[in-house]
């Protein structure tokens, strides 16, 4: 009887030992994973707090950009000190001019809204000087995949007014404008022909129609095509041959902070032509 009144204490202390090795891996199991997450939300956080330091760094490069643009300072390379923050800085900044390869998005991508439009410069800003005195222009409107001739609102296709300012003579000081209007669906009196389906793509982009703009004879040395959407906003692009001058410029700044760096760009448009100054160009709608 002492001899099993041994074993069966024995085993309770062993009983004891396995349920206090237990408590003891749950126990660290727990703290581990509070530890763990406890360093990934302070390592978020950091990431976050960097990523706003370096985004404000960029945006301090377009500001420095934009001030020295108005100055009329030339721009290359970067600065590291336009922060004026020892923990995070500019690494660089640039300022790109939007050119012409083959195809261009117009409002550097953004929609063009309706009855407002956007200039398409064939000449160089802001002289107006070397307009071609003859030009093949192209353009591009309406993204969707198939025509929609009825309906309203976003779900109708745009037709386009364009307005060319022109210098018949060269003189800059007396130009002359011609309207024209491009409909694919037929919705306005005597439209020019539209192009439909041209599946053309412009910068990952793939617009559905298209009219060519013939710049020569009576309408040479062109100056500026107002391309105006009618009916809905749309995306606009253009192609000519030969190519298009700059459209406008992009600030490009990327600040740095710690090993987070975050990239601004701002699109600066060359100021537009009020549409008041085309007579009877919009039309009512």
């Amino acid at each position: 009887m002492i001899t099993n009144f041994y074993k069966v204490k024995h085993r309770q202390k062993g009983q004891v030992l396995l349920i206090v090795i237990l408590t003891l891996v749950v126990a660290l199991t727990i703290g581990l994973s509070i530890a763990s997450r406890s360093i990934s939300n302070i390592k978020i956080s950091k990431q976050n707090e960097e990523s706003q330091k370096a985004f404000q760094a960029a945006e301090a490069g377009v500001q420095q950009a934009l001030r020295q643009l108005q100055s009329g300072e030339n721009i290359s390379g970067g600065d590291n000190n336009l922060s004026n923050q020892s923990s995070y800085s500019v690494e660089d900044f640039e300022i790109k001019e939007t050119r012409n390869n083959g195809g261009i998005l117009i409002n550097n991508g953004e929609m063009v809204d309706q009855a407002v439009g956007h200039d398409i410069w064939l000449s160089d800003y802001p002289s107006y000087a070397n307009p071609p005195v003859t030009r093949t222009l192209t353009i591009y409107w309406g993204e969707n995949t198939q025509n929609r001739c009825s309906g309203s609102g976003s779900a109708i296709d745009p037709a386009l007014e364009l307005l060319l300012l022109f210098t018949p003579t060269g003189n800059v000081n007396n130009p002359d404008f011609r309207k024209y209007v491009v409909d694919p669906c037929a919705r306005v009196q005597s439209p020019e022909n539209a192009r439909i389906g041209a599946g053309r793509i412009i910068n990952g982009v793939t617009f559905r129609h298209s009219y060519v703009l013939n710049i020569t004879g009576a309408t040479r040395n062109g100056l500026i095509v107002k391309a105006i959407p009618i009916y809905n906003a749309t995306l606009i692009a253009a192609a000519a041959s030969p190519a298009l001058p700059a459209q406008g410029k992009i600030i490009a700044s990327t600040g740095v902070s710690g090993d987070t760096a975050r990239k601004v760009e701002y699109f600066i448009a060359y100021p537009q032509i009020p549409n008041e100054l085309f007579p009877y160009a919009i039309i009512s709608q």
